[in-house]
């Protein structure tokens, strides 16, 4: 600051994810996006279950919480994405981190970081990451000036096959050969 008034602190906002601290206290980490409505954490102390307060008092409000919404919660990953009896308005203000567009994730860290003095801690999350998505939303956080990104976190392979939903038989997928002229080819970027 100049003028009559300067601070003493060089230093005055930071922004860290802080996972631990919230699961005790029962808010969100920091920046972050919902991992999950639904999970069960580990620590040292033992294994504990994880649930959205807000969006139990929501499905409450709608006579939707029972034992049939946590069991499609448990078996949908903390997803309401496809229950189908959820309205989307709830869907979309409960969507988890991998169902935000990391774009999103990035326009909103772009935003906000002239008002954050040291580095934010931005984690991207892809359900099903390939080469030509990772290029492109790092080149946008490049673009957009942000200093860093933190972690990258993908679903395993279970878990994106899960994705796919309950009454779905897995389909075998062909092979893929590289054609040079095929600007989705992962290898040939």
């Amino acid at each position: 600051m100049t003028g009559r008034r300067s601070r003493n602190a060089s230093n005055c906002v930071a922004i860290a994810p802080t996972a631990t601290i919230s699961n005790i206290v029962g808010v969100s980490a920091s920046i972050e996006p919902a991992y999950q409505n639904l999970y069960v954490k580990s620590n040292l102390s033992g294994e504990f279950t994880v649930v959205n307060e807000a969006l139990v008092r929501d499905l409450k409000a709608l006579g939707l919480w029972d034992e049939v919404m946590v069991a499609d919660l448990k078996y949908f990953d903390g997803s309401l994405a496809r229950i189908e009896r959820v309205p989307d308005e709830l869907k979309a203000r409960y969507a988890t981190a991998f169902e935000i567009d990391p774009v999103w994730l990035i326009e909103a860290a772009a935003r906000r970081q002239k008002w954050i003095d040291q580095a934010q801690s931005l984690n991207l999350y892809l359900a099903l990451p390939s080469g030509k998505k990772l290029d492109e939303i790092y080149k946008l956080a490049w673009l957009r000036g942000l200093k860093t990104t933190y972690y990258l976190r993908t679903l395993g392979a279970s878990q994106a096959e899960k994705a796919g939903g309950r009454d779905e038989a897995a389909v075998p997928e062909e092979p893929k050969f590289c054609a040079i002229d095929n600007p989705e080819c992962e290898a040939c970027q």
